[in-house]
């Protein structure tokens, strides 16, 4: 439920991840922050459009230009501290929680120091046909969160602000200050539960 949507390989030999065109350019514009990338991803993307043949590669490329497009509109500098930040090297990791293993795969970790205190935070771009609600993006924040306590506690105080799931199909995002102000901790540990119960 919470791992990223994978089509199988196509004609052009792109394959893997369906949103690998939009989520890799996004993510790494939140890095640097240089727009035209978007705007040179999509030029490329068009291109494979162009001469893809199957109909599901066309469509495939032409949500991925419309996610790019509408990328445009993210105010990348609210996603991360205005402080400084030291990017860490990026680990996958498969967590147990609640009984159910998890895979969580932020696109960037960073650390910051706020107050003399040294911070951990993430953020996790993710994407499926629909779009997820808030409640759905909650179930994402709270992975990471753990994921950030699981792997840098004993270094860094893990980040409530910036412990981010943004939903790049609908420009949704969600903090774990969110979800605890927003008691979506309820709607999580009880998606746990059915998980839990429909693997056993």
């Amino acid at each position: 439920m919470l791992k990223r949507p994978v089509i199988k390989k196509e004609e052009d030999g792109s394959g893997g991840n369906y949103w690998v065109h939009s989520s890799s350019t996004i993510s790494q514009v939140f890095k640097s922050e240089e727009l035209k990338q978007i705007d040179l991803k999509i030029d490329v993307v068009a291109e494979k459009k162009r001469n893809a043949t199957l109909e599901r590669s066309k469509n495939m490329f032409q949500k991925n230009i419309e996610i790019l497009a509408s990328s445009k509109d993210i105010e990348f500098g609210e996603l991360k501290p205005y402080f400084d930040v030291t990017y860490l090297k990026n680990a996958k990791s498969i967590l147990v929680l609640n009984g159910v293993s998890i895979q969580i795969i932020p696109n960037h970790v960073f650390v910051y120091e706020k107050d003399d205190i040294k911070k951990v935070g993430a953020i996790w771009f993710v994407a499926k046909k629909d779009g997820y609600s808030k409640q759905e993006l909650s179930l994402f924040v709270f992975s990471l969160y753990q994921y950030l306590m699981n792997l840098y506690s004993s270094k860094y105080e893990a980040s409530i602000e910036y412990c981010i799931a943004f939903d790049i199909t609908k420009g949704h995002k969600l903090n774990y200050k969110a979800v605890l102000d927003l008691g979506y901790l309820t709607f999580v540990t009880e998606n746990l539960k059915l998980l839990k119960k429909a693997i056993d």
